[in-house]
């Protein structure tokens, strides 16, 4: 009986062992995974920035400005709602204006009539900024990146 025991304990022990390696690359995993404190920082950084106190005449914001971060890609977006009471095409003028001589470049993204993005260094990483509209009265500012750099446009 004896051997038989030590048999067990054998291959419980190298069970055990064996789900905490697995258990220890999982937790590593998610410990790594998801939004922290440096998109704490990347979103706060990218709240700050002026293109958020700029806008065309007669713009006014809309609620607060939000931040959120997606937990897969880890990708921090930064987002005002503007109502515009006279509506127009003027609002992507005026933004491509500001992007241009704020030194953003156009995306390679495509463009279509109701959004346009632009990219830009900024601390060493890549930064989207997209303007868009869904009604005719209002329009969305939003920054995007990440800790590596890199957002969504």
């Amino acid at each position: 009986m004896k051997p038989l025991a030590a048999v067990l304990a054998f291959v419980v022990l190298v069970a055990v062992l064996g789900v905490m390696g697995i258990g220890g690359g999982a937790l590593s995993f998610f410990a790594s995974h998801g939004c922290g404190s440096g998109e704490d920082r990347l979103a706060q950084s990218l709240a700050a920035h002026g293109i958020f106190a700029q806008r065309p005449s007669g713009a006014r914001p809309q609620g607060e400005r939000t931040a959120s971060c997606d937990v897969d890609d880890r990708i921090v977006d930064v987002e005002q709602v503007y109502r515009l009471p006279d509506a127009g095409d003027d609002v992507f003028d005026f933004y491509r204006e500001v992007a241009v001589r704020d030194g953003w470049q156009p995306s390679t993204e495509e463009e279509d009539a109701g959004w346009f993005c632009f990219t830009k260094a900024i601390a060493d990483k890549d930064v989207d900024l997209s303007v868009s509209m869904d009604k005719p009265d209002m329009f969305y500012v939003r920054m995007s990146s990440s800790v590596d750099g890199g957002g969504w446009c």
